[in-house]
């Protein structure tokens, strides 16, 4: 079994308050995000000043400081982006936490000094994804919250990089990196730290009267299963909590650092504390243990559960964590006295600024002088071993001897902290281009019926669903040209995954659709990149084309305007037509209040002004994915959208009907008008 000093604890810290509680109350690391790009935009969040001294702050308490980057980056921000992470690697942040793969791609090019943990928002959820990362030079992944310990067991058996796992606070309804509900709500974007939280509202499920808080899941706690997380090899374990105060951050690390130091199972007492620290409905760990399922959700969301944390939990939580030190004293008659200090590593030498006089009355001794030096409380050093030197009768001050205290103490943190700095400099090449092709069309179907309506318009392509592919493949062998195999955004078993891809391999099946990090470096196919890549920026683009994708579709976030800005080195999609995928979720929504949706039919999630969402199976899996109530719907604006660059328009079709199918198509391929309500989604607005 692994020692359990190994296994880090890793703090949510908003402002310099909570820094300081996470810190005192034992983290050995803590994230937080300055004023740009971090994921919790209405966190306070500190400051470029404020940056600098809470890396300094943790760096002198040895405690790791990671920073949050983690929001995808449009074109128009890279500089101000690049200007920020050149500033994170002076000032000697351990590591910055990345979403998106633009970004990261130019970490890397840039500043390789500089360590980078990729995000939960990058949606890595098994051994294949962490592969991936680990060659783009990634060192500790943010696993999916969503996987059970067995699952992290056989991503930690096959992989090298460290892992991350969330242990304590709040769950996101959906997969992380796979949310638009907010962004298409209320222009608000997950992806860019802004989400309004849609999932912890009141809902309806189909024609049930009855409300609830049907997607409201109770927060983590695995407390319970640190013994479990460490003996299968988890590097870290992640408590979430930036929109939180001091009294929550140093309650729940001083709970947590109490039970990795001791390896025993959490008391009673200290599960409650947990659970009053922060009250919402309840603890969970459904996902770790894969009892997923209503015993998960807090369906009777209590008032607000900030107000009702219990604020006086942190008192007397401190762990004095004292710097070892050595002193070596040199006072001798008429001569300049010294102290030097030392770690074993870096060494400094104080000097007074007169030399010493003999003694007539008061003549100084070793022990004395060893007492006054060890007089560093208030401070964060102790000396563990005094070596003092007297040369004939010296006359020693107490104020000579505090003050070379001091000032050499004052002296080892500055030389410290000189070699936590890095010099960091940027260049950003000019991407090329590819030369521009005509336009075309893909169509993505979600079932045979709507192929057969669509099969004989004008597409390039068609996205086939692996399961549709696998249950009628002689009927799509005639056209295996066109056929895209469209693989899951989520794929837990890679193996199974991969024999099916095989058989579609010696069916004549070449192309794959990548919808996660997971299979971008597949050489038996052509690939071509989804828009659940959240590809965002021209270095995603190019990122992408590097691995040799043949297309890349955008994220359906984008605006015209910033779709016109990115510089297309590969062949670029932008979906046109369709019910857009708001969230994919691991625990069925449908299931909370009534039967299970497995039997195919699409189900309903109603919301508070009657807005029906629909709700439908991830192909073979238990889990749900939710539509928009609108579809999306471009056909009398391509060329508005050919006009920013973008070569290939995708047609989703996800629950249409045949005939409805039809009429889509006719509205691109022949122009006619298209029937019924429809939404522009973010072409002209965009998002926060």
């Amino acid at each position: 079994m692994r020692s359990y000093e190994h296994m880090e604890l890793l703090a949510p810290a908003g402002n310099m308050e909570c820094l300081r509680a996470a810190v005192f109350a034992g983290a050995d690391a803590v994230y937080f995000a300055g004023k740009l790009f971090g994921a919790r935009s209405y966190a306070d969040n500190f400051s470029d000043d404020e940056l600098k001294e809470a890396v300094d702050f943790c760096h002198l308490h040895r405690v790791k400081a990671y920073i949050t980057v983690n929001t995808l980056v449009s074109d128009r921000e890279i500089l101000e982006a690049m200007e920020y992470l050149k500033m994170l690697c002076e000032i000697g942040v351990d590591a910055v936490i990345v979403q998106d793969f633009g970004l990261c791609s130019l970490i890397r090019k840039n500043f390789p000094q500089l360590p980078i943990h990729g995000s939960t928002q990058m949606t890595v959820h098994n051994a294949d994804g962490v592969l991936s990362l680990e060659k783009m030079g990634i060192s500790q992944v943010v696993l999916s919250r969503e996987l059970s310990l067995d699952e992290i067991r056989r991503i930690k058996e096959k992989t090298n990089a460290k892992l991350e796992v969330f242990a304590h606070g709040a769950l996101c309804m959906c997969y992380s990196g796979q949310c638009l509900m907010s962004s298409v709500l209320g222009g608000r974007s997950g992806n860019r730290g802004r989400c309004a939280q849609p999932c912890r509202l009141e809902y309806k499920i189909n024609d049930n009267p009855k409300k609830g808080f049907y997607m409201s899941l109770k927060d983590l706690s695995s407390v319970e299963h640190i013994k479990k997380l460490c003996e299968i090899g988890v590097s870290s374990l992640k408590i979430e909590g930036r929109m939180k105060g001091p009294s929550y951050v140093a309650t729940v690390v001083g709970i947590y650092r109490k039970y990795i130091d001791n390896g025993q199972m959490p008391t009673m007492a200290d599960i409650e504390k947990l659970d009053r620290i922060f009250y919402r409905g309840g603890q969970t760990d459904g996902y770790l243990t894969g009892k997923t399922g209503r015993e998960m959700f807090c369906f009777n969301k209590p008032d607000n559960p900030y107000e009702q944390q219990d604020k006086k939990l942190d008192e007397n939580i401190a762990i004095e964590k004292k710097i070892k030190l050595m002193a070596q004293g040199e006072f001798c008659e008429g001569e300049i006295p010294q102290l030097t200090v030392s770690d074993g590593e870096i060494t400094v030498n104080c000097e007074g600024v007169e030399k010493l006089s003999k003694g007539e009355k008061k003549i100084a001794d070793e022990e004395s002088i060893k007492e006054k030096l060890n007089k560093t409380g208030g401070t964060l050093y102790e000396f563990e071993k005094i070596s003092v030197k007297i040369g004939g009768e010296p006359f020693v001050p107490v104020s000579l001897v505090n003050e070379l205290r001091r000032n050499a103490l004052a002296e080892y943190e500055k030389e410290f902290l000189k070699r936590t700095r890095r010099k960091a400099r940027y260049s950003i090449s000019e991407i090329a281009e590819k030369r521009r092709e005509l336009s075309e069309f893909s169509c993505r179907i979600a079932n045979v019926e709507q192929y057969r309506a669509a099969h004989e318009y004008d597409f390039e392509n068609f996205y086939v669903p692996q399961d549709i592919l696998i249950e009628n493949y002689e009927e799509f062998s005639a056209d295996k040209e066109r056929i895209i195999i469209e693989t899951p955004a989520i794929i837990k078993n890679e193996a199974e995954e991969n024999e099916i891809l095989a058989e579609l391999k010696k069916l004549g099946f070449d192309k794959l659709l990548v919808n996660n990090i997971s299979f971008s470096d597949n050489k038996d196919f052509s690939l071509y990149g989804g828009m659940r890549l959240n590809v965002f920026n021209s270095y995603a683009l190019n990122f992408f084309k590097e691995k040799g994708f043949e297309s890349v579709s955008l994220s359906p976030e984008l605006n015209l305007g910033a779709i016109r800005d990115l510089k297309k080195s590969v062949k670029t999609e932008v979906m046109v037509y369709g019910h857009l995928p708001l969230m994919i979720t691991e625990n069925c929504v449908i299931r909370n209040n009534s039967g299970c949706p497995c039997n195919g039919e699409v189900n309903y999630l109603i919301d508070r002004k009657g807005i029906s969402f629909p709700v439908v199976r991830d192909g073979k899996s238990h889990r749900s994915v939710i539509l928009n109530s609108l579809p999306l719907f471009m056909g009398d604006k391509i060329d508005e959208a050919e006009g920013c660059g973008a070569e290939r328009f995708l047609v989703y079709f996800s629950v249409e009907t045949s005939e409805c199918v039809k009429n889509v198509c006719e509205a691109f391929f022949k122009g006619r008008e298209f029937e019924g309500q429809y939404t522009r989604l973010h072409f002209n607005k965009g998002v926060l």
